[in-house]
């Protein structure tokens, strides 16, 4: 499908179109509910182009860096942390996990073979979404589809959030040195929470989503760009809710 297809296919640029209508024909009965739906299409219309999702992406993306050499202390597992699945017993195991999940899951295979494919891969994360499946296993299960032998493969499944996971792998990992896998926008919050219990991993953020040049395309609105977005939105919250709680615990 062409661009301009997939934008009239898309149902986020018609419901910014039915928000203009109704902002106009609102003017001439209610200037309130005219500002009302003005203020909806201005925010709308902001989250779900580029540049807007961008400005809430780029401050978590940009935070750490991704992983390009051999770090310098000797690494001894790789910590991936989960981001959902997508199972269904019809489906092949590459297409069990989310989006987050296998963009985490590639790169934690990447970066195990720049480090020689000595260090273990444990993949952590139990049930994050009511009714879903327990992911680290799934995960572990595809990257030894992926050619990753299981010698090589551990999960812990119990952990159902990000602190709940830097629990987890201090429990099991304890002083040792790792490389820590999530998508970049969830690193700053990841790392925080791994700081906190003393913990001193080495990032490897994927995933990122921010785009640093903008065609004319990027400013229509998008269902996917909305959603980008979301995530952004949801991960300063979750950020925020975690250093309000770690304050009050200290």
């Amino acid at each position: 499908m062409t661009e301009v297809g997939a934008t009239f296919a898309d149902p986020v640029p018609w419901v910014c179109v039915a928000l203009i209508a109704g902002a106009l024909w609102a003017v001439r009965h209610s200037r309130l509910l005219a500002g009302l739906l003005g203020l909806c299409f201005a925010g709308l219309y902001i989250l779900s182009v580029g540049p807007g999702a961008d400005l809430v992406l780029r401050p978590l993306e940009r935070a750490y860096l991704p992983l390009h050499r051999v770090p310098e202390e000797p690494i001894g597992a790789i910590v991936v942390l989960s981001g959902g699945d997508g199972w269904s017993a019809d489906r092949p195991i590459t297409s069990a996990l989310s989006a987050s999940s296998t963009d985490r899951l590639v790169e934690a295979v990447r970066v195990w073979r720049m480090l020689g494919e000595e260090p273990t891969l444990l993949m952590v994360g139990g049930v994050g979404t009511p009714g879903g499946q327990v992911e680290a296993p799934l995960m572990a299960q595809a990257a030894h589809a992926l050619g990753v032998p299981e010698r090589a493969l551990s999960w812990e499944a119990y952990s159902r959030n990000t602190y709940e996971n830097a629990v987890a792998v201090s429990d099991i990992l304890g002083g040792e040195s790792f490389v820590l896998v999530t998508s970049a926008f969830h690193m700053p919050r990841a790392m925080e929470a791994f700081h906190w219990l003393g913990m001193e991993p080495v990032p490897a953020p994927c995933g990122h989503a921010a785009r640093l040049v903008h065609t004319g395309w990027d400013w229509f609105p998008r269902s996917l760009t909305l959603w980008r977005s979301a995530q952004g939105l949801r991960e300063h919250i979750a950020r925020l809710w975690y250093r309000l709680r770690h304050r009050t615990a200290s």
